[in-house]
């Protein structure tokens, strides 16, 4: 019968599905924009490439390693489109998507609060003790924003800053607002943009808040209230965490059983370089 679905075909649609339910899109900040974004949701899938967000590099590593789906971090379509043309950047990458035929699934916000994503992937590449969310989701305690935990022992925070560097492969300086002789254990994370975190933070709660990026205003109102905060890179701190989330995908039963390859793309990276 036409339009009736075959038992043996995995589809956009549940792959959509199971990331929902792994990274609810109802916990999303009201801001964002994440989901199902390209494509149709009737297309078999057997191969999906993950990336932090979308570029030319890596839908041209999906197309010729055969993918059907890309699933990013970064919404490739985050505000409303009055028209999509080669104009922009994000039109062209649209474009080039559609071209491929392939989908595009978006989780951001709300793999930011998964157990399974980026704040956890870094507390546990960090081996802190006791991880816990620095801000419970209400009424869902199983999720929440940032994570909380603690190292095996205080260390100073010249030495923190030195084990981060080598956990995240980073070679250049990181912008820090602190004394770096400072003995911190209690360690708060909000990957990416870490703004937000500054206004609310609680010394009681944790010694040092470890993000990706800070803007001016942020960095100096933290200077004045004593807050120390090591700013270790947008992309450092959130690429490694569509990593932890595909590895949740691979070890999904219905990923599994339908024997989805979940990869992880390899053309990727910041996009800033520093002379």
């Amino acid at each position: 019968m036409d339009g009736e679905r075959s038992p043996l075909k995995f589809l956009i649609s549940d792959l959509d599905r199971i990331v929902d339910t792994l990274a609810p899109r109802a916990l999303a900040c009201s801001w964002d924009n994440v989901g199902f974004q390209i494509g149709y949701a009737g297309q078999p899938v057997d191969r999906v490439l993950c990336a932090l967000e979308i570029t030319p590099a890596v839908i041209e590593e999906a197309v010729e390693k055969n993918a059907q789906a890309l699933l990013s971090h970064h919404p490739l379509i985050f505000r409303p489109i009055s028209h999509l043309t080669d104009e922009e950047a994000a039109g062209v990458l649209t474009l080039e998507i559609v071209r491929a035929g392939m989908s595009l699934i978006v989780a951001h916000t709300n793999l930011d609060k998964s157990p399974v994503g980026t704040n956890r992937a870094l507390a546990e590449l960090m081996r802190l003790q006791n991880i816990r969310f620095l801000e419970p989701e209400p009424g869902n305690p199983r999720f929440g924003m940032g994570c909380i935990g603690e190292l095996p022992q205080p260390i100073s925070i010249k030495k923190l800053i030195t084990q981060i560097k080598r956990l995240l492969k980073i070679k250049r300086s990181m912008p820090v607002v602190c004394d770096k002789e400072r003995n911190v254990q209690t360690v708060a994370i909000l990957t990416g943009s870490g703004n937000d975190a500054v206004r609310g933070f609680d010394m009681r709660s944790a010694d040092i808040l470890v993000t990706g990026e800070i803007n001016h205003h942020a960095a100096l109102d933290a200077a004045i209230m004593g807050i120390p905060i090591i700013c270790a890179g947008h992309y450092a701190t959130e690429a490694l965490g569509m990593e932890y989330f595909a590895e949740a995908l691979r070890n999904h039963e219905e990923i599994i059983k339908a024997g989805v390859e979940i990869l992880n793309a390899q053309q990727q990276s910041p996009p800033f370089q520093y002379l």
